[in-house]
């Protein structure tokens, strides 16, 4: 997606707004800019290294996206998987497309964990205010930087932020 389809999109789509904050290095929790998505860190951190995997081309669908291409996303979305599980140990990972709040293609990557009370239950029953927990800065830090040295060896193309 062009620059300026970019800025067409950002009137619409919430998530194609957050991209032009990405790409203008203006987003605190930026982990990564991979070949067809970038890697946030989420605001769930009650579900410590729960991220966001954004796609870089504005579609509501993932059957709308080049063959080629959602393939790409995909391997971006298992490697980013791979990263969550060697750093944050979780029990579980889920892994959740919805769009039905923002109509563009992301995914939520939600650790799960044995010590959690409701770790049967999908995460959006909880509510927001006890999910919706931020990390200490330097603990915010080290796991992006942890996750960023994963991605390092698993992706070797993406870009570290």
């Amino acid at each position: 997606m062009t620059s300026e389809q970019h800025a067409a999109a950002d009137d619409r789509c919430g998530i194609c707004a957050m991209i032009a904050r990405l790409s203008a290095g203006e987003f605190p929790d930026a982990i990564a800019e991979l070949p067809r998505s970038w890697l946030i860190l989420g605001d769930a951190q009650l579900y410590r290294g729960y991220c966001v995997i954004l796609a870089k081309r504005h579609a509501r669908e993932m059957h709308a996206l080049p063959r080629g291409e959602a393939h790409e996303l995909l391997d971006e979305l298992m490697a980013v998987g791979k990263a969550i599980e060697r750093v944050a140990k979780p029990l579980k990972l889920n892994y959740e497309c919805l769009g039905n709040q923002e109509p563009h293609v992301h995914w939520h990557v939600f650790p799960r964990y044995s010590d959690d009370q409701m770790r049967l239950e999908p995460v959006w029953t909880r509510p927001a205010a006890e999910r919706r927990r931020p990390l200490p800065d330097d603990e915010r830090q080290a796991l992006i930087a942890a996750l960023q040295a994963e991605l390092r060896t698993l992706l070797p193309a993406a870009r570290l932020i």
